[in-house]
């Protein structure tokens, strides 16, 4: 079977479980990214996103239909937008772009998105520029501080803790699946926690022992994750402690590393702050 090729035609398209207006939202293609068009429709239509192989569908109007060697550049070595949002110019419309979007034949300045030429004035950075570094996918992390949860979500005006986990590694040329079981079977498992190291993923786990949720570990025993929105937590071997609540959110399972291993021992070791004191029940292992 033939496949067409698509790119998201504008901020964020709707990924849906079936070709319903009122299906689950189970992600969201941002613009410029690139799909495989599986099931064509006049309504719906099924796409495949080419960096996850993550499938459902989408408005056939949300997309913009590409040739095949488009849809290879922005596989392969897109330019990003960086900024969490920012807006496209063009002679007549300006069109608003968030972060991990795919700014097609971008020049520096401008880019070619359709038929329509578009400034663009934000930060942006090429694929292959980026390095493959814990301190760069924390830094991506945090920008998202206090966007809120949204289940589906892949934009800071919404996002889920594996759609955040999935889109700040892409950016450092990580490519990891669409959901936080799924991401969990990639990488390196960190036998201990112990040697757990800043920008390792820890895994978490829900009262069925399935995998559900999953976060970036900072230094000093925090984890940056969204549970409510995103936020920054305490961390330790019996999962995530929200100082707000006064309790135990999350309950670790598995740790795993994807970058190198970092030359510096004991990286994750605790500095006591008065303020952040652990409750008395809080073990602290990092």
């Amino acid at each position: 079977m033939v496949h067409s090729y698509a790119l998201g035609r504008y901020t964020a398209a709707a990924i849906r479980a079936s070709a319903k207006a009122k299906s689950e939202l189970t992600s969201q293609l941002l613009l410029g990214e690139p799909v495989s068009v599986i099931d064509p429709g006049k309504t719906y239509c099924k796409i495949r996103c080419s960096d996850d192989d993550f499938e459902g569908y989408i408005r056939t109007d949300q997309l913009l239909e590409v040739d095949e060697s488009t849809f290879r550049r922005q596989r392969d070595n897109p330019a990003f937008a960086l900024d969490p949002y920012a807006i496209l110019m063009g002679d007549r419309l300006g069109l608003p772009v968030t972060f991990g979007a795919r700014l097609p034949e971008f020049d520096g300045m401008r880019l070619r998105h359709g038929h329509q030429i578009f400034s663009y004035s934000g930060q942006a950075a090429l694929s292959e520029d980026l390095r493959m570094e814990a301190e760069l996918l924390i830094r991506f992390a945090r920008r998202w501080l206090y966007a809120p949860e949204l289940s589906g979500g892949r934009t800071p005006t919404g996002v889920d803790a594996a759609a955040l986990v999935q889109l700040v590694a892409r950016l450092i040329n990580i490519k990891l699946p669409r959901t936080a079981e799924a991401m969990s079977q990639h990488g390196r498992m960190v036998d201990f926690v112990v040697q757990a190291q800043a920008g390792d993923l820890a895994f978490f786990d829900n009262r069925k022992g399935q995998i559900d949720h999953v976060g970036i570990l900072l230094p000093d025993s925090q984890i940056l994750h969204v549970n409510d929105c995103v936020r920054i937590d305490a961390v330790d071997h019996y999962g995530i402690f929200n100082y707000e609540r006064g309790k135990y959110t999350h309950r670790l399972r598995i740790v795993k590393r994807l970058l190198p291993d970092q030359d510096v021992p004991n990286v994750l070791q605790r500095k006591r702050r008065k303020q952040e004191e652990p409750d008395e029940n809080q073990m602290v292992i990092f």
